[in-house]
């Protein structure tokens, strides 16, 4: 019920922390998790991922097919999946956001924000979408766990990345 930053290089296993985490957590009966990430390729490798921690992921992204996204919307509202990975921009649409992120906001039991370097007001250029990730928080549970993972942050991104999540981080 609280919130951790991970930095660690790429390929140490960042992805392993919150699978195992959302296992653990639906174990005790807990809501679907939701994974921001950056790029389409490294979703692809989680799904793959996922799958080898007995975690269920499904994707709602731009790189397919709209009647696919709808029926995986459909069945995160099911409850079918562990847990979700969309990019930061699937928050600025609407659609995505009251059709989907609000109707489950009470019932989700991790957030997790992959590139989380990328909130940070000194290293957000990449995503700017990555800004409206604390306003989505302000919408979910108080006392949600939240895991923002990076591999590339300095000490005043960190704590930048701090401040934007909330000082106990």
């Amino acid at each position: 019920k609280e919130k951790l930053l991970v930095v660690q290089r790429t390929g140490w296993g960042k992805s392993a922390v919150y699978f195992i985490a959302t296992r653990l957590l639906r174990a005790q009966g807990r809501g679907i998790t939701i994974i921001i990430s950056p790029l389409l390729a490294l979703m692809r490798n989680q799904i793959e991922s996922a799958a080898r921690y007995g975690v269920t992921l499904g994707t709602i992204n731009s790189s397919v097919d709209k009647e696919v996204n709808e029926q995986t919307a459909q069945d995160i509202l099911s409850g079918k999946y562990d847990a979700i990975i969309i990019s930061p921009e699937q928050l600025s649409k609407p659609n995505f956001n009251e059709e989907v992120l609000m109707p489950i906001s009470d019932k989700v039991g991790l957030f997790v924000i992959d590139g989380a370097h990328c909130i940070s007001d000194w290293g957000h250029d990449f995503r700017p979408d990555y800004k409206r990730i604390k306003n989505i928080i302000s919408f979910l549970p108080k006392n949600l766990p939240i895991i923002a993972t990076t591999a590339t942050a300095n000490s005043r991104v960190m704590d930048d990345v701090c401040t934007q999540l909330g000082q106990n981080v």
